[in-house]
C-alpha cells in the first residue's frame, strides 16, 4: 500500500477525518459540522470542504459511521446505504474499506449486505485500539451527543451488546454529551435564589451553555448551533439558560448564572459516574486501580469521575503516543485510520 490512510468518522452532526501515512504518524486531524438529519446535501458539502482542506480525495478511505440513525433515513439499514451511496460519488470504491468490528473490513458493498456490523461501530474501533495498548480499564468517548462506557479486559474489548438498543440498555452508551444535550433532559426543576424552579419543556438552552460558563468549552471552537441561534459568548449562554427558568439573565448577576451552570454540571456528571459505576459492575475482574481513558470534546467530564472514583485518567491521544490533543477530540477516526493501517494489504 502506498498511499496515505484517511479514517472517516460519519455522525448525525459532524464529520471527522483523520489521516496517517503508513507508518501510522498521524498527520492531519479535523472536524466539519453536518447536520445530517436536515439532508444527504450536508454530507456532500461536509465531504468537499474535507477534500479541500486535506486533499485527500485519493487516499484510502477507512469508513466508520453513526449518521445512519437520523431520521432522513427510514431506518438503520437504509442509513448506512445511503450514506456510502453518498461516499461512492465522492471516493473510489476500490479505495474505500468499511469497518465492521468481528467481520473486518468490508467493501461497501458488503458493508450493506452485513449493516448491523458496520451502523454505530465506531466506539468498538476506539475501544479495540486502546485496548492494544493498555490491557484493562474503561474507554469513555463523551461527544457533543453521547457517552460511550467501553471496558476491556487483558487487552479485548468487553462490551455487552454491540446494537445501541443493547448498549441503552447496559449504559455503556448514555445519550448525554458536552455540547447538544438539552438542559431539561438533565432535569425537570433547578435550584435558583434559594427556591426550587420548575424548568420549561423546551429546547432553550443546552449543555455547551454551562459548560462555555464554566470555561471548560472554547466558544470559538464549536461549530454546533446553539439553541437560539446566536453566539455562545457567555452572556448569551446566560440569556439561553435563564429561558428554562422563564426568566431574563439581566435579572441576576452573572455569578448566580455560574453557580447554576455548576448545579448542572454537577448533575450531568453524577449521570455518567452513574453509568460507569453500573458499567465496572459487570467486570468485576478489572482491577480498581484500572484507569479511565477519555476521548472526545467532553473528556474533561471523563476526568472529573476518574476523580470521583480514585481511579488513574489517561487522554485517548497520549495513550497512542500522540502529541495532538485533536486525536482524543476525535477518536474514532483515528482508531479506523490507525487500525486500517495495520490490517489493510
Amino acid at each position: 500500500m502506498t498511499k496515505m490512510i484517511s479514517g472517516w468518522d460519519i455522525g448525525g452532526a459532524h464529520v471527522k477525518v483523520a489521516r496517517c501515512d503508513q507508518q501510522g504518524q498521524l498527520i492531519q486531524v479535523i472536524q466539519v459540522a453536518c447536520p445530517l438529519w436536515q439532508g444527504i446535501e450536508q454530507l456532500e458539502q461536509a465531504i468537499a470542504s474535507i477534500f479541500t482542506q486535506l486533499n485527500n480525495k485519493g487516499d484510502v478511505a477507512a469508513i466508520t459511521m453513526t449518521g445512519e440513525l437520523v431520521d432522513i433515513f427510514s431506518d438503520r439499514q437504509a442509513g448506512v446505504e445511503g450514506i456510502l451511496a453518498c461516499l461512492a460519488h465522492y471516493i473510489n470504491v476500490d479505495n474505500t474499506y468499511v469497518y465492521a468490528a468481528e467481520l473486518g473490513w468490508l467493501t461497501p458493498n458488503n458493508a450493506i449486505k452485513n449493516w448491523q456490523h458496520v451502523a454505530s461501530r465506531n466506539w468498538q474501533a476506539s475501544a479495540t485500539h486502546v485496548a492494544q495498548r493498555i490491557p484493562n480499564g474503561l474507554f469513555v468517548d463523551i461527544g457533543s451527543t453521547t457517552s460511550d462506557i467501553i471496558p476491556f479486559v487483558e487487552g479485548q474489548a468487553v462490551p455487552q451488546k454491540h446494537d445501541d438498543f443493547g448498549r441503552q440498555t447496559s449504559r455503556e452508551l448514555l445519550y448525554t454529551g458536552a455540547i447538544r444535550t438539552p438542559l431539561i433532559a438533565i432535569s425537570q426543576t433547578a435550584p435558583f435564589n434559594g427556591l426550587s424552579v420548575s424548568l420549561a419543556a423546551e429546547l432553550f438552552a443546552t449543555t455547551a451553555d454551562i459548560w462555555c460558563l464554566l470555561g471548560e468549552l472554547n466558544p470559538s471552537a464549536i461549530q454546533d448551533t446553539s439553541a437560539d441561534g446566536q453566539s455562545w459568548e457567555l452572556d448569551a449562554c446566560a440569556c439561553r439558560i435563564a429561558r428554562l427558568l422563564g426568566t431574563d439573565a439581566n435579572q441576576a448577576e452573572e455569578k448566580q448564572w455560574v453557580q447554576l451552570a455548576q448545579w448542572f454540571a454537577e448533575q450531568q456528571c453524577h449521570q455518567i459516574t452513574d453509568a460507569i459505576l453500573h458499567v465496572l459492575s459487570a467486570h468485576s475482574e478489572l482491577p480498581s486501580d484500572a484507569p479511565l481513558i477519555g476521548a472526545g470534546v467532553g473528556r474533561f467530564i471523563v476526568k472529573f469521575c476518574a476523580q470521583r472514583l480514585n481511579r488513574p485518567y489517561l487522554d485517548f491521544h497520549t495513550v497512542i503516543d500522540s502529541a495532538n490533543p485533536e486525536a482524543s477530540d476525535h477518536a474514532p477516526a483515528v482508531a479506523v485510520a490507525l487500525l486500517a493501517k495495520h490490517k489493510l494489504p
